[in-house]
């Protein structure tokens, strides 16, 4: 193989690397700057989770192209993990989880590797690695982030993650397209408003990780009001695309359809949702006009890039 070029910048084994997790375990990633390695020049560090596809290395590359396109790739650092399934026949060193799991941040399969971890805590300690002076000395920001599915571990890791709190650089979370969110309170929209839905057909609406009710072990240790307050005060851009209102590959369950009927629906209602309830709060609607469900459309996009690199 030849050398690894710095920055990195194609989603082939070339800039694969392992992110250490501990007690012998790792998670593959694509990277554009070795994290153990580190470098003077990075400003900013973006963390993209994939889709459902589990496609760590195109997203990779669909974080690349905006960077590229505002000539930004010297002083950005692109991180793109990928949780596996036992599907993608992991080594034996690497943890698995199911399919719906690491979207939700629950602990890796009980038949993969030992301990068992959370996709979360995975994230975690991806950014204490970046968030390490000595290797990225002039880092002024953060920016977590995902499309579909990964927008939907960016809003609840956004919630429940506790590694901001303990850092004076400044974190954004960018949500594009997901197909749910995390609610801070038991209403959903309704024709008379926001209240709270009282059918009995929909018991688990407001269960995690739809709501704040029956955590998992990585939203437990921050507590109810914790998440809600991180959450509030958290710069939180929710990316949306004008035409994403079509159904493939949408949740429609019951507590998936209480937020709303496609996705661009589901984003506009959240942000109403947070207005009426916490007036205080950092979300900020940005809408891609005749964008649909492409990561590629959102992100290369005015509005993406502003969401990616802009203030």
């Amino acid at each position: 193989m030849p050398d690894r070029p710095t920055p990195c910048l194609n989603g082939t084994a070339l800039c694969a690397e392992r992110v250490d997790l501990g007690s012998d375990l790792y998670l593959p990633i694509h990277s554009t700057h070795l994290l153990e390695q580190g470098h003077t020049a990075i400003k900013r560090a973006i963390i993209v989770v994939h889709g459902s596809g589990r496609n760590g290395s195109d997203y990779f590359e669909r974080i690349i192209a905006p960077a590229a396109a505002m000539d930004l790739l010297e002083e950005t650092l692109i991180i793109a993990p990928t949780f596996q399934t036992s599907e993608d026949e992991p080594s034996p060193d690497e943890p698995f989880w199911t399919s719906g799991g690491w979207k939700r941040g629950h602990l890796s399969s009980s038949s993969g590797p030992s301990p068992r971890v959370s996709s979360y805590t995975a994230i975690d300690r991806i950014l204490e690695l970046v968030l390490d002076s000595e290797h990225f000395p002039m880092l002024e920001q953060i920016v977590v982030t995902g499309h579909s599915a990964g927008g939907q571990v960016a809003h609840r890791f956004a919630g429940t993650s506790r590694i901001e709190n303990g850092t004076t650089v400044p974190f954004r979370y960018v949500i594009a397209n997901p197909s749910t969110y995390l609610y801070l309170g038991s209403e959903r929209d309704s024709q008379a408003g926001f209240v709270t839905p009282t059918s009995s057909g929909c018991a688990d609406y407001d269960d995690w990780h739809y709501g704040l009710q029956d955590l998992n072990s990585y939203a437990t240790a921050v507590t109810q009001d914790s998440i809600k307050a991180q959450l509030v005060r958290r710069d939180v851009r929710i990316l949306i695309g004008s035409a994403d209102s079509l159904s493939a590959s949408l949740d429609v369950t019951c507590g998936a359809n209480l937020q709303g009927r496609h996705r661009f629906e589901r984003g506009q209602t959240l942000i109403r949702f947070m207005d009426g309830f916490h007036s205080d709060h950092g979300h900020q609607e940005m809408i891609v006009l005749g964008a649909g469900h492409s990561s590629t459309q959102m992100y290369i996009s005015a509005e993406g890039r502003r969401a990616l690199f802009g203030g």
